[in-house]
């Protein structure tokens, strides 16, 4: 298990589980006068919030700790520690009491919110039950007919409303408020985390966020279109592998949400920077697409990803296995250009039929004959015989695989690969689940 993830994830797991609340219970501990059991139900319930708050500054997504842990943990922490601060929290509720209507009635709405906002969430926002159960992808594609993605998003940011009603609930509290020590450090709590928020989605025009230009939006085929965009003299730099989150804030007909892409390949030149995305466009957002047009302004956050980072962390001798469904090839191409020429890379696409000519162009500029680079090409995925054939057992036994593609694909590969006998700290995987 320690080996699998990186010591900075484990860091980041103490860091909000035990070091954030960890100021308000030792100053409320020493400042209350109470039994230890009624201590620890006063606990629960700043521990709850304390994670709560922790949870709105990882939805600011910091880029630095993207580099980190990576998105993708960051999101599974987002999740867990909302589920674990519910749990805290119920127990907070179910073991309190107070005579006083808004005590009582504040802290109770505030935990219906939070019970509505796990479940809305574990369902809509996550993949942890669609991923996994076709019939739960089944009926989530029906109900989204009603909630779309951006509903979604302001549905879930009714947490604002239940963090909103917690806070009341505590202020209105007469042996916690008159603990002065403890409001204050409670209150910079909740600025700090509020404040870093509505200054990453209405202020700052940050690091994080990069205006660009559309060069160019091609449908590639009929599910598949190819945006290319120039990026402003600012922007950060761009890896291999790398993703961004886009919106196009000026496109009449496009959400204002910002939405995730991988990179599909970045040119640079000494005067400019341009990058290409190649995008299914399977949802609401995806199938709006086709409105932006050349010239068109576009905001990039980001880039985000960690691919780079964990191949570069490899030996030279290390295979290296890139493994991509559909559009999910999309980050792998700029992988296989930067690393095909000092390391044995295998490079494996399944696609539908109809996608068979969306890389062409990326493929192109790839030395298919190089003696460090194979390339299959497989109609449907790769199943088990597949693997046994086409992999060597050095590749098996000591090769990095990346593999990209929709969750439940991906989730498959991971299991027929890990049955014979990749070890599950060599997989890496992004899952197109949004």
């Amino acid at each position: 298990m320690l080996k699998k993830h990186p010591l900075s994830l484990y860091l980041v797991w103490i860091a909000i589980l035990v070091l954030l609340p960890l100021p308000l219970i030792i100053i409320l501990n020493s400042a209350l006068v109470d039994s230890p059991s009624r201590l620890a139900i006063y606990d629960a319930g700043v521990i709850a919030y304390t994670w709560w708050l922790g949870i709105v500054f990882l939805s600011t997504r910091p880029r630095w700790l993207d580099r980190l842990i990576g998105l993708p943990a960051m999101y599974f922490i987002h999740g867990m520690v909302g589920v674990l601060a519910l749990v805290v929290a119920t127990i907070h509720v179910q073991l309190s009491f107070s005579m006083h209507a808004i005590i009582r009635n504040t802290g109770h709405i505030a935990w219906y919110l939070a019970i509505f906002g796990v479940l809305y969430a574990s369902f809509f926002l996550s993949g942890w039950l669609v991923d996994r159960f076709p019939i739960a992808q089944k009926l989530k594609n029906k109900l989204q007919f009603f909630f779309k993605y951006q509903l979604s998003i302001w549905i879930h940011r009714l947490n604002f409303v239940m963090i909103g009603l917690i806070w009341l609930h505590v202020q209105v509290i007469p042996r916690i408020s008159s603990i002065t020590a403890f409001v204050v450090v409670f209150d910079i709590y909740t600025v700090v985390s509020l404040g870093t928020y509505a200054w990453y989605k209405f202020v700052s025009p940050s690091s994080e966020k990069r205006s660009g230009q559309v060069l160019c939006n091609s449908q590639v085929s009929d599910h598949v279109r190819q945006l290319h965009i120039q990026l402003g003299p600012d922007s950060a730099k761009v890896l291999p592998g790398d993703f961004y989150f886009l919106s196009f804030p000026k496109v009449a007909g496009v959400s204002k949400e910002s939405h995730p892409f991988s990179v599909t390949d970045i040119q640079k030149s000494k005067s400019k920077r341009e990058i290409t995305f190649t995008i299914q466009t399977s949802g609401d957002f995806t199938k709006s697409l086709s409105r932006v047009s050349e010239g068109d302004r576009v905001n990039l956050e980001g880039p985000f990803g960690r691919f780079d980072k964990i191949i570069s962390g490899d030996s030279d001798k290390t295979p290296l296995v890139l493994i991509g469904m559909g559009t999910g090839l999309a980050p792998l191409v700029d992988i296989t250009r930067a690393y095909s020429k000092i390391r044995a890379t295998h490079l494996m696409w399944s696609l539908h039929e109809e996608e068979t000519d969306i890389f062409d162009e990326q493929l192109a500029s790839l030395n298919i004959q190089a003696s460090k680079l194979k390339f299959e090409k497989h109609l449907h995925r790769f199943k088990l015989d597949d693997y046994q054939n086409l992999l060597t057992q050095t590749e098996i036994k000591r090769g990095r695989f990346i593999i990209v593609g929709p969750a439940r694909g991906v989730l498959e590969t991971e299991k027929i690969l890990h049955s014979l006998g990749v070890s599950r700290s060599h997989l890496t995987d992004e899952r197109l689940t949004m």
